[in-house]
């Protein structure tokens, strides 16, 4: 259960980060492609950022616990000679 909440996590946020820094790039341009009035834009953009950044942090968690999981299911053969 918890290898496929981790993957989930990992795919998602791994999803996220770019789309999060492109909508902070597109705030911090002033873009017309982003709907909110200028003003807001300069706050919107960091926001996204910080965003970005949190789901780095979350990618990197959740893959370091899908690895974890995985290497715990192998078999550890000791050879004796």
């Amino acid at each position: 259960m918890a290898g496929g909440c981790a993957t989930f996590c990992t795919l998602m946020s791994g999803l996220a980060v770019p789309l999060m820094a492109f909508f902070g790039y597109l705030c911090s341009q002033q873009s017309p492609m982003i709907d909110i009035p200028d003003a807001q834009k300069a706050d919107a953009g960091k926001g996204c950022f910080m965003a970005a950044f949190f789901y780095a942090v979350t990618f990197v968690v959740a893959y370091g616990s899908m690895k974890k999981a995985a290497s715990a299911r192998e078999i550890k053969v000791s050879a004796s000679s």
